[in-house]
């Protein structure tokens, strides 16, 4: 019942945005809300229905409905995670085309995990019987690539920690608010996030500590975990090979530094497909989709 509910629901959003069944489809994750997705990414839609010759609509899809897009998009497009991605590709013959491409990280990403400055918090080892809050479980910038490090570091988080809390609208950004606010004890979102809601006036980083904090090679945001290759963006099983050919060449046509991405927090390019090996093998190291199945 539950997966009927969520299919209705992105069906509706799909007729909602646009009725003409000619449309591409570009199913997206709005890892901040549909609202800062269509703002963000909007421009993209427009340069890809113009360089594409068929009309790009960006479809904003949540955590808990964005596996159910490419049964019912099946000739559409995803821009994704790297663990949706690579969910996807084992359960639903997504191919990636091309790999997104930060001003401030490249084209890989990490994750970040952090306290209030004045929490007295200095290391994850001090975060058992701590609250933290995550976007979503299913958030692999937002929690998976945390998750790893805390594991690593002795800690298991559904016995250790007070309380595992996921924001009510799966956002990266009301994660950073529940900490400052106190809500919560310490909190995971991806790398960029910080910076972005730095830049837009929403934050002050310095209110902030980040734990584990690694330094990498041509990387300058905030970071508390190895890197993974970042967002693809990926045709599905019944997408046609000419129609995704298109797709890809305009992607990577778009100029380094374009008006198109910079809305969309800094973009610099698009580049070809990583390998998302390292996505899998951490999977497989947490026991968790598409290696091994959870409930969400």
């Amino acid at each position: 019942m539950k997966r009927v509910v969520l299919a209705a629901s992105i069906l509706v959003a799909i007729l909602v945005t646009d009725a003409a069944q000619a449309d591409v489809k570009l199913g997206m994750l709005a890892q901040r809300g549909a609202e800062t997705a269509l703002r963000e990414w909007g421009p993209l839609g427009e340069y890809l229905s113009e360089r594409i010759g068929e009309k790009v609509t960006i479809v904003p899809l949540k955590f808990t409905e964005f596996m159910d897009f490419p049964d019912l998009e099946p000739s559409g497009f995803i821009f994704t995670n790297p663990w949706f991605y690579v969910r996807a590709k084992v359960l639903k013959n997504a191919k990636a085309l091309v790999t997104v491409k930060y001003q401030g990280s490249g084209e890989r990403m990490g994750g970040v995990i952090f306290v209030r400055r004045d929490s007295g918090t200095k290391s994850i080892q001090e975060l058992r019987n701590k609250v933290l809050i995550c976007p979503k479980l299913s958030s692999p910038g937002g929690w998976l690539f945390a998750k790893g490090e805390i594991v690593k570091s002795g800690i298991i988080p559904e016995k250790d920690f007070k309380q595992v809390l996921e924001t009510p609208k799966e956002s990266h950004d009301e994660v950073v608010y529940a900490v400052r606010d106190g809500k919560a004890d310490v909190g995971t979102v991806r790398n960029n996030i910080l910076e972005t809601m730095q830049r837009e006036g929403k934050i002050n980083m310095q209110d902030f500590l980040v734990l584990n904090e690694m330094k990498h090679e041509n990387f300058s945001d905030a970071c508390s975990t190895p890197l993974y290759p970042d967002w693809p963006v990926a045709s599905l099983k019944g997408t046609s090979p000419e129609l995704a050919a298109k797709m890809k060449q305009a992607l990577l046509a778009i100029p380094q530094g374009s008006p198109v991405l910079q809305q969309a927090r800094r973009i610099d390019r698009f580049v070809e497909a990583l390998d998302y090996g390292p996505m899998e093998e951490l999977c497989r190291f947490l026991r968790v989709p598409p290696f091994r199945a959870i409930k969400e």
